[in-house]
């Protein structure tokens, strides 16, 4: 093929006719023209607009492979993340939220966004339906990735980091806010200690001082009766903080070596709060192994009830998440042994998401699973996701443990679960997260008990 038909000789045309596009129709991978950098006007044109514009860093990750990806191969997962990323962005987000979707660097995609005034009610955090919306942004790149290069499927990671971009400043160039921002996110993506996040260690600390952390729960339901199984517990910092979101929230403790700090912290507050309320049912706490494997956690735990008599082990799950590997899981299965021996419980979270959680359920044995919401999600329209459903519900009946399915949306999803008999469901479909709730203010999940009743029979008929 000659140059005069060539790809390239398009893409140049294509490009040029760009030149003369306002900034607004060129928010996805806009060329950096001579007389002005589109992405940089577009977040000037946001933070004039409503005062906060963040950035959200896609950063993939390839493992030992990174060096190892041969050009072209490159040039296809360029492509794909080019054209999931579009595709999902604009799904996801409203031409309001959008403000430019880029690429940094090889590996690097950056989707600037800003938070209509409704839904900032988070002060410098950013609100819980827009994390999610980022979330869903994330996996679909995710999985069209693993699609592009299959052989290499299950080395493709997506990591996402946010970071606000400060405002218009007399010293700080556009350039550089922008720049500042990345180096943030990339930092946060990363677990890099930067000066960026020293001052986040400190913010933390400080918070952490104050106990400034509140709990929600969300309802684990029985998928039979309709009833209330449990309860997840799920940790909020200030709302007027860059804490408010857990993932962030976990992130950077995480990376400011406070996990197990923060971790603590939040047990006690969850206890205290479920002892207050006069909660029965089995309560569900998040931990990470590095802090379930600290030498005073169990005496902690310990405490923590002895101070709330009502409570008791029993009542008590440890969703162990998978934030940290798990590098000896012998050890592991020590530390677990040495839990139930009081009578606690365990679940191993994200069942379906990749290797790890499989192999920590064969050697940790856990008492409950809990099923990714990427394999509930659509499993109604993908006959995989129901085989891999399948064959988790059977791993657990031979182990004799309890299955909930997580992110649980949609009434087809729940279909599914109850045409499946899945014992427990959690999602958005049954209840949203909220304060805990004593007994007799649990009028609200009557009509979902009726709801649940009511699809469950006409699955069985």
């Amino acid at each position: 093929m000659d140059d005069v038909t060539s790809p390239k000789l398009f893409e140049r045309i294509a490009s040029g006719l760009k030149l003369f596009l306002p900034d607004r129709a060129i928010k996805f991978f806009p060329p950096d023209f001579t007389l002005r950098r589109p992405v940089l006007s577009l977040m000037e044109k946001s933070l004039d607009e409503t005062g906060k514009c963040w950035l959200a860093l896609f950063r993939l990750e390839f493992s030992r492979l990174q060096h190892e990806v041969p050009d072209e191969a490159w040039e296809r997962f360029r492509e794909a993340a080019r054209r999931h990323l579009r595709i999902s962005a604009a799904l996801q987000l409203s031409t309001d939220e959008l403000v430019v979707l880029d690429q940094f660097d090889r590996t690097d995609y950056v989707l600037l966004f800003q938070i209509s005034q409704a839904d900032d009610q988070s002060g410098n955090g950013i609100p819980q339906a827009m994390n999610e919306k980022l979330e869903r942004i994330r996996s679909a790149l995710e999985v069209g990735l693993q699609g592009a290069v299959p052989e290499w499927r299950r080395n493709v990671k997506i990591v996402k980091a946010c970071a606000p971009i400060a405002g218009s400043t007399p010293a700080a160039e556009p350039a550089d806010r922008l720049s500042e921002a990345y180096r943030l996110a990339l930092a946060l993506a990363t677990h890099q200690l930067t000066p960026q996040t020293e001052v986040l260690r400190k913010q933390l600390e400080q918070l952490l001082e104050r106990e400034a952390v509140s709990v929600l729960a969300q309802p684990i339901m029985n998928l039979t009766s309709g009833d209330v199984h449990g309860w997840e517990i799920l940790t909020r910092g200030p709302a007027e903080s860059a804490f408010h979101m857990p993932d962030e929230l976990f992130r950077i403790a995480s990376q400011t070596r406070l996990l197990s700090r923060l971790e603590f912290l939040v047990v006690s507050r969850a206890l205290e709060e479920v002892a207050s309320r006069g909660i029965r049912e089995p309560v569900f706490l998040n931990v990470t192994a590095v802090t379930l494997a600290h030498p005073l956690f169990l005496s902690h735990v310990l405490k923590c009830l002895e101070r709330h008599p009502g409570l008791t082990a029993s009542q008590i799950y440890f969703e162990i998440t998978e934030r940290h590997e798990v590098s000896d899981l012998e050890a592991m299965a020590e530390i677990l042994s040495s839990f139930r021996k009081r009578g606690f419980r365990f679940a191993v979270d994200d069942a379906g998401a990749g290797y790890s959680s499989l192999q920590w359920i064969g050697e940790l044995v856990p008492e409950l699973i809990k099923i990714d919401r990427s394999v509930i999600r659509h499993v109604d329209r993908v006959a995989i996701k129901e085989s891999m459903l399948k064959a988790l519900m059977s791993i657990a009946k031979e182990m004799n443990c309890d299955v909930v399915a997580e992110g649980v949306e949609r009434e087809e999803e729940a279909d599914v679960l109850f045409r499946l008999d899945v014992g427990m469901g959690q999602g958005y479909y049954f209840a949203r997260p909220s304060a805990l709730l004593e007994e007799h203010e649990r009028g609200m999940f009557q009509e979902t008990k009726e709801r649940i009743q009511h699809r469950r029979g006409q699955a069985a008929s």
